[in-house]
C-alpha cells in the first residue's frame, strides 16, 4: 500500500460485515453476532462451517461431493468425540450405553 499514489482508491469489496460496537454489547450472543458472522463467512468461504456429529458427517459422505470442514477434521480423520467421565455419565443416563461399573 505504501507504493501505491495518494489518490489511489481501495479496491471496492465484494462483501461487508457491519457489526456493532458498543461497551455493553454481548460479543457471545448466538442470534445478534454469531449467526451473522458465520453465514457471512460461510458466504464468503462458500462452505458450511456449522459441527455435525458423526452420523451426520456419514450422510455427508455419501450424499456431498465436498465435506463440511468439521467433518473433514474429525470425521474422516477418524478422530470423533473424546470421551470424558461426563460424556459417559450423560450417555448412561440417556440410555445409549450400559454401566458396567
Amino acid at each position: 500500500m505504501r507504493l501505491r499514489p495518494p489518490d489511489w482508491p481501495l479496491p471496492r469489496p465484494n462483501a461487508i460485515h457491519h457489526i456493532v460496537e458498543d461497551f455493553l454489547t454481548d460479543w457471545t450472543a448466538p442470534n445478534a453476532h454469531i449467526l451473522p458472522l458465520r453465514r457471512f463467512l460461510e458466504n464468503c468461504l462458500s462452505t458450511d462451517l456449522r459441527n455435525f456429529f458423526a452420523e451426520s458427517c456419514f450422510l455427508f459422505a455419501f450424499t456431498h461431493q465436498k465435506l463440511p470442514p468439521s467433518c473433514q477434521q474429525g470425521y474422516v480423520r477418524m478422530q470423533g468425540l473424546l470421551g470424558s467421565q461426563e460424556l459417559r455419565q450423560h450417555a448412561v443416563q440417556a440410555g445409549l450405553l450400559q454401566d458396567y461399573t
